[in-house]
């Protein structure tokens, strides 16, 4: 589709009728909320039937608060707050550079047009100071607040632990903490009040170094631990009862030693990346040392999308997909080790009934690589896709045809099976966090990923 935002809403430009202008108001004003705060109030110059509509609907507020651009910024953004009559739903705040400017960011939390907020995501950036705080003024918005994202680069945002204890997050479903600094009694204090949280991100944290989840209504739990080897490190997770939980995503835990423990969640769908640098990974009665099955006397048969970082090990490989024969849908990003792969056959429920996808991430054509995915070729009935993605400058037309003639893909065990190539330089396992939490996309898809502040 083409064209400007104004033609389509006038039905496609020219002398096409404006079908739009006839819907109701408060669909007009839904419309007008979701596009950027400009271009929301763009909306005015359309006809005079807009023009009321912009000062009315919710306001999604984006602000920037940067070294030497302030004033700019801040006045532009108070002047929004005052000719906007509507509610303003969401506030997304880039605040970088230097933190000086905290009394003006909090000066623009405080403003009374933002008592009603839904949604408020905090991007700080600076390199120097010595852990400063969130800001107390983004707590006031407990009662009211949805979705609630903070995250820092450079340098670790410590959490108003006092305020914490006595607020209470009734409507939060969505909570996301990126390198903040927050003490294990707080975390879980908070969590505690939040009763209906829906997904669950923390990555990157300091200051605890156990979590620990029992919630009826979580569906996405996202875990990282810190980068470096400190003090306050995330070094375990127990989920002990979260019986609506759909996808635990450990995302590509940068330090050894993560311990993971589910005791209870029976409506697992989506798992993954799991990696040697998860020690102990245990899912009821399966029990996973380094990456690798040690227990292989219970099946999952609820998990559809499996996500592994690994070598392309086939018997690893196979292990994981006795553990889970239902999985439809197989990630994998290959570490490049040394692998001496044998072809066989095997027959795997999983292959004969239910794998459609497979995604190789690092691909390079080696023998253990060609093995590897010629076993998939060979056995899985099922299979519609087969995505290479290829780390090199030689993924040109004949490497792609040598690849082909490799594989053996006239001999696949299913005829409508695809196989693309790609060259991507930037693939990598990174998930990010808006996905985790977005159950209408599949986490683990490259193609979804468009999101500028996940890649921290």
């Amino acid at each position: 589709m083409s064209g400007s935002w104004e033609e389509l809403l006038h039905g496609g430009g020219g002398d096409s009728p404006d079908l739009i202008s006839g819907l109701p108001d408060e669909v007009l004003g839904e419309i007008i909320t979701l596009l950027p705060t400009k271009e929301g109030a763009r909306t005015q110059i359309l006809s005079r039937r807009w023009r009321p509509l912009w000062r009315s609907a919710p306001l999604n507020l984006e602000a920037l608060v940067s070294g030497g651009v302030e004033d700019k910024h801040v006045g532009a953004i108070l002047s929004t707050l005052l000719s906007h009559h509507g509610p303003v739903r969401r506030f997304f705040l880039v605040w970088r550079r230097t933190y000086n400017h905290f009394p003006i960011v909090d000066h623009l939390l405080r403003s009374p047009r933002l008592d009603n907020l839904n949604e408020f995501e905090l991007f700080f950036y600076e390199n120097g100071s010595q852990r400063p705080p969130v800001p107390r003024s983004v707590l006031r918005f407990s009662p009211t607040l949805r979705v609630l994202t903070i995250y820092s680069i450079c340098e670790v945002l410590q959490f108003p632990t006092e305020t914490a204890w006595a607020l209470s997050f009734t409507n939060l479903k969505q909570l996301t903490l990126a390198s903040v600094n927050i003490s294990e009694s707080t975390l879980h204090c908070f969590l505690s009040r939040c009763p209906v949280i829906e997904s669950l991100v923390l990555r990157r944290n300091r200051g605890f170094r156990c979590l620990r989840i029992s919630s009826p209504t979580l569906r996405c739990l996202g875990v990282s631990n810190y980068c470096e080897c400190q003090e306050g490190t995330l070094e375990e997770v127990i989920v002990e009862h979260a019986p609506l939980l759909e996808r635990l995503i450990p995302c590509s835990p940068w330090g050894d030693g993560l311990v993971i423990r589910v005791i209870q969640a029976p409506r697992l769908n989506t798992l993954g990346y799991l990696t040697h640098k998860i020690s102990t990974f245990e899912l009821g009665a399966m029990v996973f040392q380094k990456n690798v099955p040690v227990s292989l006397s219970n099946v999952m048969r609820t998990v559809k999308i499996l996500a592994l970082i690994t070598a392309p090990n086939l018997d690893l490989v196979i292990d994981f997909l006795k553990c889970f024969p239902c999985v439809e849908k197989l990630y994998i990003e290959s570490n490049l080790q040394n692998i001496k792969n044998v072809q066989r056959y095997v027959s795997l429920e999983c292959l004969d009934l239910h794998l459609k996808t497979l995604q190789l991430i690092n691909y390079n054509g080696s023998i253990a690589d060609v093995t590897f995915i010629k076993f998939f070729v060979l056995n899985a009935r099922m299979l519609e896709s087969i995505k290479f993605l290829v780390r090199s400058d030689k993924c040109d037309a004949k490497w792609i045809a040598s690849q082909h003639k490799k594989l053996q893909l006239n001999t696949r065990a299913s005829q409508s099976a695809r196989f693309d190539f790609q060259a991507d330089y930037k693939a990598c396992s990174f998930v990010p966090m808006k996905q985790i939490s977005d159950l209408a996309i599949d986490p683990f898809d490259i193609s979804s990923s468009n999101c500028v502040e996940d890649f921290l």
